[in-house]
């Protein structure tokens, strides 16, 4: 097992539902200003993880190592970040489903046939008159 990530990384990567094994982890050049460590060094770092299909490249340090632990840190956020959301659209659901179905109350009900009533009777006015003889 290699030393990335990090152990408190792994386990809430695994908390999260999160496979470590499968993300996918390439070093590649990153761009710039830096100078001829741009160039010559892979800094940068991209994680891929398929199932949630999340992408991140990580560049804003000077060393390799410093933007791979950026990058795992940031993918477990975003993982984070996409289980609350998930959570949040269940309870948000549950919460619409719970309130359609609500009876209305009976003070609402009295006003509701309080305007059909006044509704009822500005409609009888307008009627033809000379229908009803």
């Amino acid at each position: 097992m290699s030393a990335f990530p990090p152990d408190y990384i792994r386990a809430h990567l695994v908390a999260l539902g999160c496979d470590p094994t499968r993300v996918e982890e390439t070093f590649i050049h990153s761009g710039g200003a830096g100078g001829q460590n741009v160039n010559k060094v892979a800094t940068c770092v991209q994680l891929r993880y398929a199932p949630r299909n999340i992408l991140i490249k990580m560049q804003e340090h000077r060393t390799q190592s410093s933007n791979r632990l950026a990058a795992w840190k940031l993918l477990a956020t975003q993982l984070q970040r996409a289980c609350d959301d998930e959570a949040q659209q269940r309870r948000a659901a549950r919460e619409l489903k719970r309130r359609r179905n609500a009876p209305r109350p009976g003070w609402l009900k009295a006003r509701l046939r309080d305007l059909k009533r006044v509704r009822a009777k500005k409609k009888s006015t307008r009627r033809d008159v000379a229908a009803e003889d």
